[in-house]
């Protein structure tokens, strides 16, 4: 299960146990009908990975074709120079 607050996904595990991820970047896609999300860990930035929901509760991972997909997304978000403004 999944909960977020405050730029932060709370990851809630089957054993009951809880990790805290950071949301780096996120964006839905229509024709997958999922939300697909950059998450890293606080402690270590360079921890960034991409996992997808579609319900908004639980997180999945993402297919090669998915992931591909997801790299070009955030390639154009760190291009684009009206984020890079506000930066």
């Amino acid at each position: 299960m999944l909960e977020i607050k405050d730029n932060t996904i709370v990851i809630t595990k089957d054993d009951g146990t809880s990790e805290e991820w950071k949301i780096y970047f996120f964006y839905h896609m229509d024709e997958r009908n999922k939300t697909y999300y950059f998450i890293y860990k606080e402690e270590d930035p360079d921890s960034l990975i991409v996992m997808a929901s579609r319900d908004g509760t639980t997180l999945e991972n993402v297919s090669d074709e998915e992931y591909d997909e997801a790299n070009e997304v955030l390639v154009a978000y760190e291009n684009d120079p009206k984020i890079e403004a506000i930066k």
